[in-house]
């Protein structure tokens, strides 16, 4: 595990490399007037590479990943009972064209979708509770 983790993160800093010098090249290779330049560097925020102009492009993508990993992450709902959310068995029976098995389907024997309905909605729950105890598991 440590000589994959070893090689995956000098592939990953070469890929780092690689991507820095093309965002430096690309900067060099547009001609912008004199004045856009002037106002892409009054908005560098701290803590970017430099003032230069061919590090322009590379400060843009630096402040855009900086807000990207601030953003917090946000659990989705999940509604077994009437199967909202985006993963919910309603939003992949109307995906998948099956209104028969969807939330507006009328109630044949008390149940939406008769028997196939309900072993349908079973199997997703089963499917969505075995997925989070593996996924969410701290093992």
């Amino acid at each position: 595990m440590l000589t994959y983790a070893r090689s995956d993160t000098h592939f990953l800093l070469y890929i780092y490399d690689q991507l820095r010098l093309s965002l430096i090249e690309r900067a060099q290779a547009i001609r912008a007037p004199e004045s856009l330049l002037s106002t892409a560097m009054s908005t560098i925020i701290k803590g970017s590479i430099s003032d230069k102009p061919e590090h322009v492009l590379l400060n843009d993508v630096l402040a855009r990943s900086t807000r990207t990993a601030l953003r917090l992450y946000d659990r989705e709902i999940y509604d077994a009972e009437l199967g909202v959310g985006t993963g919910g068995w309603d939003t992949l029976a109307r995906k998948w064209n099956k209104s028969v098995l969807a939330n507006n389907a009328r109630e044949i024997n008390g149940a939406r979708g008769g028997v196939t309905g309900e072993v349908y909605r079973t199997v997703h729950r089963w499917r969505e509770d075995i997925a989070r105890e593996e996924d969410e598991s701290t093992r």
